[in-house]
C-alpha cells in the first residue's frame, strides 16, 4: 500500500536521523551522563532485528530505514563507550546474527525477538527514574533525538495501522509509550534542575 509506504519512509528519515543528535550531544558535552549504554546497544540490535523482519516482508521502507538507523544508534553507542575498537567488532556481529534470525527464523520465534526489542528504551527509563529519583538534574540525554524517536514512531504506528499488522502495532505502541516516558522523566529533571539553579 502507497500511503503505508509513504509513512514508512517517513519514518525510516527521523530514525535515521534521531541518533545523530545524541551521538552529537555526548561528544560535545565529553561525557555521556544520564545516558543509557544499554538502551542504545538495544536499539542498533532492535534495527537488526527489524531489518530481518523487513527483508522477510519485502518491505523497503523498513530495509532502508533499518539499515540506516543501525548505523546511526551503532555511532550513539560508540560515542558512548570507551572501548570503541573492541565494542564495534561486537556489535557488527551481533548486527549480522540478528538479522540473519530475524529473516530466517519461523515467525513464532521472530514475533516474541520483535517484543523484546521493543523494550530497548527500558533501561534508559530506569536511568532517568534513577535520576529523578537523586534529585534531578540535567543529563546528556538529547531531547532533539527523543523529539525526533517520538516522530518517527508516530510515523511507524500510521504505517502499522494501514498495514493492520497486529505485530507492527503492538510493538510500535510499547515503543511508542516507553518514548515518551523518558521524555517526560527527562523534561521533569531538567525543570527540577533549573529551579535548583534559581534558588537562593
Amino acid at each position: 500500500m502507497l500511503l503505508a509506504e509513504i509513512f514508512g519512509f517517513a519514518a525510516a528519515v527521523q530514525g535515521v536521523l534521531q541518533g545523530w543528535p545524541q551521538a552529537r550531544k555526548v561528544r560535545s558535552l565529553g561525557h555521556a551522563s544520564g545516558v543509557s549504554l544499554a538502551m542504545w546497544v538495544m536499539m542498533t540490535a532492535s534495527s537488526a532485528a527489524w531489518l530481518g523482519y523487513g527483508l522477510r516482508t519485502a518491505s523497503p521502507s523498513l530495509i532502508a530505514s533499518t539499515v540506516a538507523t543501525g548505523v546511526i544508534n551503532a555511532k550513539v553507542v560508540l560515542a558512548i563507550s570507551n572501548d570503541r575498537a573492541g565494542l564495534a567488532a561486537r556489535m557488527s556481529g551481533i548486527f549480522v546474527v540478528v538479522t540473519a534470525a530475524a529473516a530466517l527464523l519461523p515467525v513464532w520465534i521472530v514475533n516474541p525477538l520483535l517484543f523484546f526489542f521493543t523494550l530497548s528504551r527500558v533501561p534508559q527509563v530506569a536511568r532517568s527514574w534513577k535520576t529523578r529519583r537523586m534529585g534531578g538534574g540535567t543529563t546528556a540525554v538529547s531531547f532533539a533525538s527523543n523529539a525526533l524517536s517520538l516522530g518517527c514512531l508516530s510515523c511507524w504506528m500510521a504505517y502499522s495501522v494501514l498495514l493492520a499488522s497486529p505485530t507492527l502495532i503492538g510493538t510500535t505502541a510499547i515503543a511508542l509509550t516507553l518514548n515518551v516516558v523518558v521524555i517526560w522523566l527527562e523534561r521533569s529533571n531538567s525543570a527540577r534542575s533549573d529551579r535548583v539553579k534559581l534558588a537562593p
